[in-house]
């Protein structure tokens, strides 16, 4: 008898720290999809398409292995620059390594601007970002409405 109410109060006691632990507002760590469909919501992606592989690995020194999936898109006309990109991770030390790939990607990318090609477009590549948020990494080069939007969405992803 004795037994069974040490093992009641052991398993009572195991579910009280399991309901404690999970109270707490803690972030959520969405999958890959959920992301990129919530950023996406917030624009128009008609004319966007992905980035080809040898494009991220070339261009921005992002090796296949450097992620663990990505979704990275680019403006398919040439009367805009907008681009962004949301990299998955496989873990922090990776998050770091890719945050600093990108950001050396955005600063090649106003290296080689000529600045008579599309002037009203500058002010996205001289506003470009970065933001991390767990293992997720994701740059924008968009307007501030477009690029203030998607970062919301891209936060709004993880809260708890």
């Amino acid at each position: 008898m004795k037994r069974k109410i040490y093992s009641a109060a052991a398993m009572l006691l195991l579910i009280c720290m399991l309901c404690a632990c999970s109270n707490g507002k803690s972030a959520k760590t969405p999958d890959m999809q959920t992301v990129a469909d919530k950023v996406g919501a917030t624009m128009d992606l008609s004319e966007m398409s992905q980035l080809p592989d040898e494009y991220v690995e070339s261009v921005m020194g992002i090796a296949p292995d450097g992620y663990v999936s990505r979704n990275t898109l680019r403006s398919a006309v040439g009367t805009n620059i907008n681009e962004y990109g949301i990299f998955l991770a496989k873990d922090a030390e990776q998050a770091d390594t890719l945050k600093a790939a990108l950001e050396k990607y955005l600063e090649y990318q106003k290296s080689v601007w000529m600045d008579e090609y599309l002037p009203d477009e500058k002010p996205k590549l001289d506003n470009a970002e970065v933001w991390q948020q767990g293992n997720y990494v994701m740059y924008t080069i968009l307007s501030d409405d477009a690029r203030q939007a998607a970062h919301t969405a891209f936060q709004s992803c993880f809260e708890g």
